[in-house]
Parts: C-alpha cells; structure tokens; sequence
C-alpha cells in the first residue's frame, strides 16, 4: 500500500513518517489485502494537532477518519481507531454470509 503523509506548515520527521506507515498499513492489511493507497494530513491550530486520513480500498471504497489531540502521535491514533472501525465494519458488511450453508442431510 502506498502511503503519502504531510503536514499543513508542519515539518513531519522521519520517526512520524514511518509511526504512520507501520500502524496505518497493519491496521488496514488486517481487514483489507487490496488497499491501494492511504493518505494522512496533519495540521496544528490554537495548540490541536488535527489528523486526517483517507484510504482507498478498492473499486470506489474510500474511507475518511479525523482525529484530534495535544500530541501529534495521539492525533494520529484517534484518527486511526476511527478508520480501523470503519473498515471493520464495511469487512463485515461485506462478508458473504450465504457462502457455505450446511444442508440438513449432511447433519443427520
């Protein structure tokens, strides 16, 4: 999955960069193999750190989540909780629950 992180006049370090590729990329590979592309936002105003990130899954499925905190990290946390609830419950929206029925002859 191809991840693009930026700062609104914000200078993000390496350590953010790759804090934000391992956990965006484990929590959404969790639920969803084909992720294309992940882009997450950061911005600073009157002391808040706002974080925005935005997936592609796939074939016109993209999911938006904002978090906000004092700390950027926990900005990026919050905002991550909220996505990896989206796309877990979009995984289970999507499920083929139908797939394999048990017929009643196999059971007796």
């Amino acid at each position: 999955m191809k991840i693009q992180t930026s700062g609104l006049q914000l200078d993000l370090g390496e350590s953010l960069r790759a804090y934000v590729a391992d956990k965006l990329s484990s929590a959404v590979s969790k639920y969803m193999d084909n992720a294309i592309e992940g882009q997450v936002v950061f911005r600073r105003e009157r002391g808040v750190y706002y974080c925005q990130c935005a997936v592609h899954v796939g074939a016109g499925i993209e999911m938006l989540a904002e978090g906000e905190d004092t700390e950027i990290y926990g900005s990026f946390d919050n905002a991550l909780d909220r996505l990896a609830k989206q796309v877990r419950r979009d995984k289970r929206k999507r499920r083929n629950h139908h797939a394999r029925m048990p017929d009643a002859e196999d059971a007796a």
